[in-house]
């Protein structure tokens, strides 16, 4: 292989992937750059680290394109279960509090390396937490760092990753080409499944059978409200009798102390906050025979999809049964609700348009540049959302509405129940690893 083929993107895999080399464990030589995809992310670019992979000869798969497709998921899930190493690098650079989706996929590698025998890297920028200030962010960074202090501490999870935090890139290159030069010659090998398979049949025995439901804790908008409800009573129906102890992490008092770090403004304190709430939760979920975890599509939260890969490394190491529900997600749904209510005018001028796309949530500076044509484009498109036409994904994305919070927030949302979904099915039909949890895409 060539240098100029060294690189591999979502784009250049199909006609690349064969030419790979090959470990004795079957897996690709190849180095999944993953992480943080966001515009101002530049590792991958870095002159420090491309020199490395380029001195070593060592391939490297880079995701990171200007624009994402929700097709390229299927292609990053193919790579993160074949390649030999993976890097997780994680980094906020004090910009996008939302970027964090990267977060949900280090769980999931892990559980892909414990079952392939791939090597993970995991890599945080300095200073991480506290440049985080949006509570959703800084729960999924506090679900991070209690697992991997969880994974650190644990006798049976003994190796399964590096730690690298810090920001030279060069030292992070190195390691990973140092681990895929090890997989060629003394590759890793991966955990007993059939003893997994051997603690789930004996767990199933116990009576009462412990269930635990968790995942989404409340709708995105109170709209919602009854239909959120009436699919958690679904769920938990099948567990109301004397044979199961059944809990609902969504009720009772440790949903309603969630209400403290997520009003606080001060980064150190909402994580202190988090991880102790997150700390008492993780206790329930340990002690669940099965866990049912519904991320309906009604709901927002990120961290209940984060979570999922880290649970299901973990359900390997004590034979949980685990149940998984991941519902599309509408962004622009979601956008309908979150931006400010507005009304138009039929006979509006210009002014009044920019007034009120201002009051529903368009920025000045984006406002200041915008022409004639794309206010009156971006009021139309929120009246039809008030009038339940529904506009396409596209359309929004290209009007000022893709420019506002409310839409970066969704579109991450989107972002990260894409990577997860196809993740989970990469996993879930690997014939190797037969019932290792259950999957639906609908309530």
């Amino acid at each position: 292989m060539t240098n100029n083929d060294l690189i591999i993107t979502p784009a250049t895999w199909p006609g690349q992937k064969d030419s790979l080399s090959r470990t004795p464990t079957d897996l690709l030589n190849l180095v999944g750059w993953y992480g943080s995809t966001h515009s101002a992310a530049m590792w991958r670019k870095a002159t420090e680290f491309l020199a490395v992979f380029q001195a070593e000869g060592v391939p490297g798969f880079d995701p990171q394109i200007d624009s994402w497709d929700p097709t390229f998921a299927a292609v990053e899930a193919e790579v993160m279960a074949t390649a030999s190493v993976i890097i997780i690098r994680l980094e906020n650079n004090e910009l996008l509090n939302g970027s964090l989706g990267s977060i949900a996929e280090t769980g999931l590698a892990l559980t892909s390396a414990a079952l392939r025998g791939q090597a993970v890297i995991i890599s945080i920028e300095d200073s991480m937490l506290t440049s985080l200030n949006d509570p959703g962010a800084i729960a999924q960074y506090m679900i991070l760092e209690m697992f991997v202090e969880e994974i650190e501490t644990n006798p049976a999870l003994g190796g399964l990753f590096q730690l690298h935090r810090g920001n030279n890139l060069a030292d992070l290159a190195q390691l990973a080409c140092e681990a895929a030069q090890q997989q060629m010659t003394t590759p890793l090998a991966g955990w007993n499944y059939p003893n997994f398979l051997v603690k789930r049949d004996r767990r199933q025995q116990n009576y009462p059978r412990r269930v635990l439901l968790g995942g989404s804790s409340g709708p995105y908008a109170e709209v919602h409200r009854a239909t959120f409800e009436q699919k958690k009573r679904h769920l938990a129906a099948p567990y109301t009798s004397e044979d199961f102890a059944l809990k609902i992490l969504s009720e009772g008092a440790i949903a309603e102390a969630w209400h403290i770090p997520y009003n606080n403004t001060d980064p150190l304190s909402t994580g202190l906050g988090m991880r102790t709430l997150l700390s008492i939760e993780a206790e329930y979920k340990k002690e669940a025979d099965q866990l049912i975890l519904p991320i309906m599509a009604e709901a927002a939260s990120k961290a209940a999809a984060t979570e999922i890969g880290f649970l299901l490394l973990y359900a390997l190491t004590t034979g949980q049964e685990i149940n998984i529900y991941l519902e599309p997600f509408d962004p622009v749904d979601y956008l309908h609700h979150h931006l400010a209510q507005v009304s138009f005018e039929a006979d509006a001028d210009e002014k009044s348009l920019r007034r009120a796309l201002r009051h529903a949530g368009v920025a000045d500076a984006v406002l200041a540049t915008a022409t004639r044509a794309e206010v009156i484009e971006t009021a139309n498109l929120i009246s039809a959302l008030h009038r339940a036409e529904t506009p396409a994904f596209k359309q929004v994305k290209q009007s000022l509405l893709g420019q506002t919070e409310a839409f970066h927030a969704a579109d991450n949302i989107r972002r990260v129940r894409t990577l997860v979904q196809a993740h989970l099915e990469k996993l879930r039909g690997d014939p190797r690893y037969p019932n290792f949890f259950t999957y639906a895409t609908q309530i």
